[in-house]
């Protein structure tokens, strides 16, 4: 069986998907670390970002640059989005498939932040994780026609 995110390109698993192309799927992450938490995942199967081809090396930071904008214009992370890419299993990448966070940021969102990594992977609310998950969604894709 391959990988979760393989799986998802493939479409024989679901995800909360705001954009895709020959390239990247852009989706919602399922343990967020902040609110609209986004992965640009490769469609291609590489564990690490040296591994990734040359084509979509070079889509990678335009398209980012393009779901910043989306971001801010559904009104997250307009004071700040860390963009993180945990490469290899040493840098904290769960998945060993490569894909880069978005994470908006807002000031003094610390204290919440430290504990959602300590808290994210607990299978506490789920239901309203998911919940939320396609309100932001539902969100994020407005913004992204408003983008277009």
């Amino acid at each position: 069986m391959d990988c979760v995110f393989c799986a998802i390109a493939a479409g024989r698993v679901p995800a909360h998907v705001l954009y895709e192309d020959d390239r990247f799927i852009v989706l919602l992450d399922i343990y967020p670390l902040r609110p609209a938490h986004l992965l640009v995942v490769a469609r291609e199967h590489a564990p690490f970002l040296h591994q990734l081809s040359e084509d979509a090396q070079a889509g990678l930071m335009p398209l980012a640059e393009r779901m910043q904008r989306v971001l801010r214009r559904a009104g997250y992370g307009r004071v700040g989005i860390n963009l993180l890419v945990n490469d290899g299993p040493a840098a904290n990448q769960h998945v060993p498939h490569f894909h880069l966070h978005l994470i908006p940021r807002e000031l003094s969102d610390l204290p919440a932040l430290l504990v959602r990594v300590l808290t994210r992977f607990l299978p506490l609310g789920r239901r309203r994780m998911q919940d939320r998950l396609s309100r932001e969604l539902h969100q994020l894709r407005e913004a992204l026609m408003e983008e277009n």
